[in-house]
């Protein structure tokens, strides 16, 4: 009975160990994806194979970026790489809770915290990108005249699952916290 465990707990860490190494890839094209916004405003270079993945809003679809003007293009820039950088720390707090479970520490107050940053980086993307597509949209039109000028707010399902899935991790990790700092308490009184 006990190698049927110990096997169990070889796997488990195996997988979490190839997870974390998987967790890599969205980061690597996160990061290849950052300088994605800095070509396409600056550049008018549309297509390095990631546009569509990586700009968070729509608003840069009807949008000449050789008529932007250099503070549109700078803000622009600067909105949509902040964006993307905020999704590769939350997929690298990801990658470090697979490595901690890798390690067997599946009830610390570090894999704990790992777990909640995760869940609330996910979040604060969400209502980032929630909140500065009406800001670009406007950004990216201001020099166009009055009749072109369009300011654009969506919300999709997409983003209520992404964020109620988020809200799920970090409400996960609150509790495994509480229940690691339990067994610690429980631990002194023995």
């Amino acid at each position: 009975m006990n190698t049927d465990m110990t096997k169990t707990h070889s796997r488990l860490n195996q997988y979490c160990r190839i997870m974390a190494l998987l967790t890599l890839i969205p980061i690597l094209i996160l990061l290849i994806g950052a300088i994605s916004p800095f070509l396409y405003y600056f550049f008018d270079r549309q297509d390095i194979g990631l546009v569509g993945f990586i700009f968070s809003s729509g608003g840069w679809e009807n949008v000449d970026p050789v008529s932007l003007s250099g503070w549109q293009a700078a803000i622009a820039t600067l909105m949509d790489t902040s964006l993307i950088l905020l999704l590769v720390y939350a997929f690298y707090q990801l990658r470090l809770l697979f490595i901690n479970y890798s390690q067997s520490e599946y009830f610390s107050v570090k894999s704990a915290n790992h777990s909640y940053i995760f869940g609330k980086l996910l979040v604060c993307w969400v209502v980032i990108s929630f909140l500065s597509e009406p800001l670009l949209t406007t950004i990216l039109t201001y020099n166009q005249e009055e009749s072109a000028r369009y300011f654009s707010i969506s919300f999709s399902s997409d983003e209520i699952i992404t964020l109620f899935l988020a809200i799920s991790i970090m409400l996960i990790g609150q509790i495994l916290k509480k229940a690691c700092q339990l067994a610690e308490e429980n631990k002194q009184f023995i």
